[in-house]
């Protein structure tokens, strides 16, 4: 079985296109340049009409490159175009469109333009189709681009999972965008600035997505809206033939290779403000297409609800985030002579330098131990404008202290530097309070983890919050007297404060109450025949002691009994309780019932006893159904019914 890795290289060697050879990606969590260097769909530098690759080399690479690698990347990308134009290479293609088309303001050109489908590989042909664009002016190609088909629904149960393997860039919007299960991330819907101009809900839970990965255009054949066209003709084949893409979703960035010449040499700042330009030109065009922002994030949608509220958002009046400004520093005058670009850990310093100069309270919050952060902060006499000052990205010194988990510095900040909740209620260029950046990252920290180029999900496997994090959400929060069950809540990341015993949420209760009721129905079916009634429900029974067993194929109180202990989970769970398996002599007169109690001889109670049955048998048995999941039951009329209860859940 290949591994993810492996799954990347052969999708990146597919996509035979000029920017396919040259990627790479950043620390994810990179978010001080405005070009998003973490984003790998990009626009032009020339106009509107522009748009060139939707992939992106990091800080690292672009700096080191030499004019000798430069040199040798052009020959490499030319060796790239002869390749790309040779049709019998990459996977079989299907539904070829060719096209012909006059461009220029007086129609001079005549570009060809080829829109087909790609096969994917066998692991994903199931739930995702490659649309590709290729573009062509008397037999070279200029241009071109491609987009995911997603069927979301049947990839649901590994949302994450399954978009992560294709690409990076599947990967980026699906954990930019969407909760574990294909949903809308809560944030970007109800929370005050991150929903953005609050045009996009719920209805982004459901229905295929249409997601564009790369489009580029030759810097020769620019501002001709050849990318406009590609653009559009990507938009038209993914809704084709069966195909019905509720939205289409792209991350706009900017190709590092358009602009390396222009930067080098520059400072951070005006490196910035090229890279502004270029990311606006690049936004500009999907906009001028009918994209719009979803909430506060990188990603821009499009709507095919003609009625959808995103369609009355004029492009000026769409929501813009803020980007945190870059140092206007100058470079040292021997980096200057030597052209030599900046290292990270130069950089860094550099900065934890001008740091400790200009906001020396943020840079002891970021880089002092916890105690003698708060001994620091006692002896100096400190206005409260100077506790209110801001970092690049607003960040008072206690997002810092948050964010870094420093329970003893935040609780000393609020009790002493946070008079009207100065500090507490400040919010961020990301729109959050020191307590929301907190609990983003901590919620992050919860759900997935960055290994190299993969993003991992590690719900199923979390282990809990750290005590320094608990301690400051504790802070934060205001809380006092905090109990086990409400300790036990924080540490697991429990959103939503009705867990049942400090440890059934709500979504898996009602999971388990689903495989409950239904594992009811299905073992009250068919009780004459003791065989056949145990061949039917092997599964249900493997969980179940072998004497036990034995006695379901000749003794119907057994079985009806078997399936009494399932209902009676049902109305615990109905009634918001937990079910312990272990509290047995509860369940004798529901297994049994009260008028048979007495009657039956006592072997039939030892099923009851926890080495027998009850304590090994029936949360295991729902566990697994509920892990499997429904669509692989062998009874379609109960996975209808539990397609139909999670509908209207």
């Amino acid at each position: 079985m290949e591994n993810a890795e492996n799954r990347k290289r052969k999708a990146e060697a597919m996509s035979l296109t000029e920017e396919s050879t040259n990627l790479s990606t950043p620390a994810p969590d990179d978010r001080k340049r405005r070009a998003i260097p973490h984003e790998e769909t990009f626009g032009s530098s020339d106009d509107v009409s522009d748009i060139v690759s939707d992939s992106e080399e990091s800080e690292d690479e672009i700096e080191g490159d030499s004019d000798e690698e430069l040199e040798g990347f052009e020959k490499e990308r030319d060796g790239m175009f002869s390749d790309y134009s040779n049709e019998d290479l990459g996977p079989p293609e299907c539904e070829v469109e060719e096209r012909e088309v006059n461009l220029g303001e007086q129609d001079e050109f005549k570009l060809s333009f080829k829109i087909y489908l790609q096969e994917d590989d066998e692991e994903f042909e199931d739930w995702m189709s490659t649309i590709r664009v290729r573009c062509s002016h008397d037999g070279e190609v200029i241009g071109g681009g491609y987009g995911r088909y997603v069927r979301r629904n049947r990839i649901r149960h590994k949302f994450w999972c399954n978009m992560e393997e294709p690409s990076e860039h599947l990967s980026d919007v699906t954990f930019r965008l969407f909760d574990r299960y294909g949903r809308l991330n809560k944030e970007l819907k109800d929370h005050e600035i991150r929903k953005g101009t609050g045009a996009w809900g719920s209805e982004l839970d459901h229905g295929d997505l249409f997601i564009i990965e790369e489009v580029w255009v030759d810097k020769l054949w620019r501002s001709k809206k050849i990318g406009k066209t590609i653009v559009t003709y990507l938009l038209g084949k993914s809704r084709a033939g069966k195909r019905s893409p509720e939205f289409s979703l792209v991350i706009p960035g900017v190709l590092n290779h358009d602009i390396k010449a222009d930067i080098r040499g520059k400072t951070e700042f005006e490196q910035y403000q090229l890279e502004s330009k270029a990311q606006d030109i690049a936004t500009s065009l999907y906009r001028s297409v009918g994209f719009r922002r979803i909430g506060a994030s990188y990603v821009l949608g499009l709507v095919t609800d003609p009625n959808h509220p995103a369609h009355t958002i004029s492009p000026t009046a769409d929501f813009e985030p803020l980007y945190p400004e870059p140092e206007d520093d100058e470079i040292p005058e021997d980096e200057q002579a030597e052209n030599d670009p900046v290292d990270n850990a130069t950089r860094n310093a550099r900065h934890q330098n001008a740091l400790q100069k200009q906001l020396p309270l943020h840079h002891a919050a970021s880089t002092r131990p916890d105690d003698e952060c708060v001994e620091l902060f006692k002896k100096g006499e400190v206005s409260i404008d100077e506790w209110s000052k801001l970092d690049r990205s607003s960040r008072n010194v206690l997002h810092v202290a948050a964010y870094e988990c420093k329970p003893n510095t935040v609780r000393w900040l609020l009790e002493n530097s946070n008079p009207n909740q100065i500090l507490s209620s400040a919010r961020s260029l990301d729109g959050y309070t020191p307590q929301e950046e907190l609990e983003s990252k901590l919620e992050i920290k919860r759900t997935r983890v960055t290994r190299g180029r993969m993003t991992v999900g590690v719900f199923d496997n979390f282990q809990g919050f750290s005590p320094e994090a608990i301690e400051c959400l504790v802070a934060l929060r205001g809380e006092s007297n905090v109990s086990g069950l409400r300790y036990s809540q924080l540490k697991f990341g429990c959103s939503c404060g009705s867990c049942i015993e400090g440890c059934l949420s709500p979504r898996m209760r009602f999971a388990l109450l689903c495989q409950a009721e239904m594992t009811y129905d299905i073992l009250n079916d068919h009780f004459g025949d003791g065989d056949s009634w145990y061949l039917a429900n092997d599964f249900y029974c493997r969980f179940v002691a072998p004497d036990i067993q034995q006695k379901f194929r000749t003794n119907k109180s057994y079985r009806q009994g078997f399936a009494n202990i399932f209902d009676h989970i049902a109305s615990t769970l109905r009634d918001n309780r937990m079910y312990f398996p272990y509290r047995y002599n509860s369940l004798s007169a529901h297994f049994l019932g009260y008028e048979q109690l007495v009657s039956y001889p006592d072997g039939h109670r030892a099923m009851l006893e926890p080495t027998n049955c009850v304590n090994t048998s029936y949360l295991t048995t729902l566990t697994s159904r509920t892990r499997r999941g429904a669509n692989n039951s062998q009874h379609p009329e109960y996975r209808e019914k539990y397609q139909r209860m999670t509908s209207q859940h």
